[in-house]
């Protein structure tokens, strides 16, 4: 039985799908791995806002910031938080002329500081819009180095900042 010519018999193809196939696979396995990391660095971003915001809410509850800073290691244990971070904890007092830093508690072993300031001064990159004298806010700052789990390491680096920060007030 024979075929018309120009078709192929099967067990007689080229193998055009496989070099075809060989050649997109390094596109769709890059493809693969940036959607991996990108996911997994919003979701450690996503779980250290949420780590910020429960660590300023018990700090606004009256517990004591070396309290709070124990809670922060603690919760980000999944996170190897210790290793790969730290937290500041600051109590900012309202004054008519302005804000000052009264108290700042930061990690055991953090060598990092908080980017408001140091205990005393104003500070920086802090709006008091709507903040009323006599009252008293809490700041979490948490820094985290953020370590890729594919082996394209290098490539994503670039479009993670380093160290990762977030910042919750209360």
């Amino acid at each position: 039985m024979n075929l018309s010519r120009g078709r192929l018999r099967m067990g007689e193809s080229s193998g055009q799908a496989v070099a075809e196939f060989a050649m997109v696979l390094p596109l769709m396995l890059f493809l693969f791995l940036g959607m991996v990391e990108l996911g997994n660095a919003l979701a450690v971003s996503q779980s250290l806002t949420r780590l910020s915001r429960e660590a300023a809410n018990i700090a606004s509850r009256g517990t004591r910031l070396d309290t709070v800073l124990t809670v922060v290691a603690a919760n980000g244990s999944d996170l190897k938080f210790i290793e790969r971070g730290g937290s500041v904890v600051s109590r900012i007092g309202v004054r008519a002329d302005g804000l000052e830093i009264l108290e700042q508690v930061s990690s055991p072993g953090f060598e990092g500081r908080s980017l408001l300031g140091a205990v005393g001064t104003d500070p920086v990159s802090f709006a008091s819009y709507g903040m009323e004298a006599g009252n008293t806010h809490y700041v979490v700052e948490i820094f985290y180095r953020y370590s890729p789990i594919t082996p394209f390491a290098r490539l994503f680096e670039s479009a993670l900042p380093d160290p990762i920060y977030e910042r919750a007030v209360f």
